[in-house]
């Protein structure tokens, strides 16, 4: 395989936004590959249909967090939720795009995550996922911090990549076309997160995964770098979610194909991971 192959060129990096913790290390991972591949950022919010099908349901009611008192959720409040949480989104994208000299841009969009997620890829994009492939409740939508709050954050990016670089990245590797294209993206993010590289070596026999092994660490060392190793066994999604947090990762790099079983897959990963998954195509 040629290295045009396992290289080819990215165009976008689209990440899919949320509000919490998690949701800022995928912005952190999709602005450290955008930087590392000379691609552009893409921000995507999704108006999660779901939510605005349980506000319309008549015995649907929000505690709240000051008055603790039980009130009908209205339609309207959740439209200004999601107004004010996709700007705050934008605000976040647009400050660390700067501070990285990144081409960016920003997409509203209403449907079902991370449905409307994939449906906006193409075949060069790569995808980052948080939180919000599986918003479960209402009470998830809040209302943002303003902008002080956001030129501090932005402030931290420009220093470093903090919160990728304290934790490795993993990477689901069999030795596949894309298995060599998603090391080279891996190789990529690490090296600008200035954080350590782990693959987990999908093979069924204790043979295939020392030759996946050498051939992935000639591969690195002629790039002056390393990583570990870890034998994956099955590729279920318990069992990746399993490798991942025993590695402790900050993200997986995962290509699992576009298949209805495929995306049962991812959904039921996302799930269960405590980190952002880079869905490569």
């Amino acid at each position: 395989m040629s290295e045009r192959d396992r290289e080819s060129k990215v165009e976008r990096i689209v990440v899919a936004f949320d509000t919490t913790p998690l949701g800022e290390v995928a912005l952190e991972a999709a602005a450290g590959l955008a930087a590392a591949l000379d691609a552009e950022l893409s921000g995507l919010f999704v108006e999660d249909v779901n939510l605005m099908r349980m506000a319309q349901l008549p015995f649907t009611r929000e505690l709240g967090l000051v008055s603790a008192v039980i009130r009908p959720i209205e339609a309207s409040d959740i439209e200004r939720a999601f107004r004010l949480e996709a700007e705050h989104s934008r605000e976040q994208l647009e400050h660390i795009a700067a501070a990285l000299d990144l081409r960016w841009s920003f997409q509203v969009l209403r449907g079902h995550v991370p449905a409307a997620v994939l449906g906006c890829r193409t075949e060069v994009d790569l995808v980052v996922f948080g939180k919000a492939a599986h918003r479960p409740m209402v009470k998830s939508v809040r209302v943002p911090p303003r902008a002080g709050a956001v030129g501090r954050e932005a402030q931290r990016h420009r220093e470093q990549f903090q919160r990728l670089s304290l934790r490795p990245i993993a990477l689901l590797f069999d030795g596949s076309e894309r298995a060599w294209r998603a090391l080279a993206v891996a190789f990529a993010l690490a090296a600008t997160a200035e954080t350590r590289l782990t693959l987990l070596v999908s093979s069924g026999s204790r043979e295939d995964f020392d030759r996946l092994r050498e051939l992935a660490k000639a591969w690195l060392a002629d790039r002056g770098a390393m990583a570990r190793f870890a034998w994956l066994r099955n590729r279920e999604a318990l069992d990746i979610a399993q490798a991942v947090k025993a590695e402790n990762a900050a993200a997986l790099l995962w290509y699992d194909g576009a298949t209805p079983q495929d995306r049962d897959r991812l959904q039921a990963l996302l799930s269960m991971l405590g980190c952002p998954v880079v869905l490569i195509s």
